[in-house]
């Protein structure tokens, strides 16, 4: 459930053209069009780089009934859509890992679309120095772990979203990676909500179809999602999902590395003690109390209220832009954030006044689901943060309702070296995680 300053800061060399990070004075690393006036992502239909028309989303075939529309409402529809630049993979590879293999370069676009009655972003990475395989390109998603609830913890437009979407995108298909929805759009992100997090995925699935269609970019139709951590249980939640929600998406695959289970004894345990975990916690109980509109006894010290909101608003799990981190603002102990009540009741599973939280972790725990895909879940034996146990834990349960789980431990791996991050960055599972991906989209 974590992603740290070295994790988050792991892509930003690899891709300087994007914001301008001075990694490269070479010419050439600058993208061939368009990057600097949309380095900041989706913000207005006259920006020179959005691409939107007036036409209503859906109708008749064409690129004019495909183009983005801030009007539509539909889940999955294309709102705004800006194209940031075209990147060569002579340029990206100076930047990236010298142990990462990289296939081609790739055009990146951000996206504006509608999900669950709100809009998320996400950046979208395209091949363009090569022809499209002979089916089309192939979907994958790729789901970011923890980065914070509000706008400053934004990927989409900056280094971060290119780095995660560019994991697929270098490598021969269409790669997106969400920022869920209220991050960088209205209101505050859900964090850990499964059935908010899954749709979200699943329709930025839809969004990269309209997009692809628009813009004439030929598609497999073929669809798969990843995710590390939070993006985990995201993918997860999408697997549940997937065939009430969006069963006209074909997709082929669902895995996870370290994924969040949102396990009720999980987060117990780890509530027990003091330290840097207690962020997370604040974060989560921050996030339920406003998504679900509690009404009960408050579970913030008078004193820390207002510190907290102010924490969870502002910052983001991780110092990523150098204004702190939410641990910098509230602390890590308990005592100082939350009241005694909160926390005997929290420890104790005992809830009490506090019983909606109860109904909260049953809402978001992973639990046996419809599958239509194979599923698989990587996780490194040596991760301090989501541990080895914790996910065998949720893969047994899993398989004892009837889901069919490859799982895989990787001797060695901690939460930042397994696999479904940056594409800058080396981790153990890359090559065999998007191998095994590709198998099943390849499929008959």
């Amino acid at each position: 459930m974590l992603t740290s300053r070295s994790f988050v800061l792991a892509a930003a060399c690899a891709f300087a053209p994007l914001t301008w990070v001075a990694c490269s004075s070479d010419p050439s690393a600058q993208p061939t069009n368009g990057a600097d006036a949309a380095a900041d992502g989706p913000s207005a239909a006259t920006d020179a780089a959005v691409e939107a028309a007036s036409s209503p989303d859906g109708g008749a075939d064409g690129a004019a009934s495909l183009a983005p529309d801030l009007g539509c409402t539909a889940p999955g529809c294309l709102r705004v859509a800006t194209k940031i630049g075209d990147y060569a993979k002579s340029v990206l590879v100076p930047l990236v890992d010298p142990r990462v293999q990289l296939d081609n370069g790739y055009t990146v676009w951000t996206i504006e679309y509608v999900t669950a009655g709100t809009t998320s972003l996400a950046t979208v990475t395209v091949p363009f120095d090569g022809a499209p395989p002979a089916g089309g390109y192939h979907v994958v998603a790729n789901n970011h772990g923890t980065t914070g609830l509000d706008d400053p913890c934004r990927y989409t437009g900056k280094v971060y979203g290119a780095g995660m979407a560019g994991l697929f995108g270098a490598r021969g298909m269409i790669g997106v990676a969400s920022d869920y929805p209220g991050i960088g759009t209205q209101g505050l992100h859900p964090y850990l909500v499964s059935d908010v997090e899954g749709k979200a995925a699943l329709d930025a699935l839809r969004a990269v179809r309209q997009l692809a269609r628009w813009k004439g970019i030929a598609l497999s139709e073929r669809y798969a999602m990843a995710g590390l951590s939070q993006g985990g249980h995201v993918s997860l939640a999408a697997a549940a999902l997937h065939k009430a929600y969006a069963p006209e998406l074909d997709v082929r695959a669902f895995a996870a590395a370290a994924p969040a289970s949102g396990f009720e004894e999980q987060w117990r345990s780890g509530f027990s003690v003091d330290g840097s975990h207690i962020p997370f916690h604040a974060m989560m109980v921050y996030a339920w109390t406003e998504h679900y509109g509690y009404a009960g006894p408050s579970p913030w010290l008078a004193g820390a209220a207002a510190q907290v909101k102010d924490a969870m608003t502002k910052r983001c799990i991780a110092d990523i832009d150098g204004s702190g981190a939410i641990g910098d603002a509230i602390g890590t102990q308990r005592d100082a954030i939350f009241t005694p009540e909160f926390i005997a009741a929290y420890s104790s599973g005992t809830w009490g006044a506090y019983a909606d939280f109860a109904k909260w972790f049953a809402n978001n725990r992973i639990k046996p689901f419809t599958q239509t895909a194979p599923v698989k879940i990587w996780q490194g034996d040596a991760d301090t943060l989501v541990l080895e146990s914790a996910t065998a834990e949720l893969v047994a349960a899993l398989q004892a309702g009837g889901n069919t789980i490859e799982y895989e431990v990787v001797p060695g791996a901690t939460h930042l070296d397994l696999a479904f991050g940056f594409v800058a960055a080396y981790e153990q599972r890359t090559a065999a995680s998007i191998a095994w991906l590709r198998g099943k989209l390849d499929a008959p």
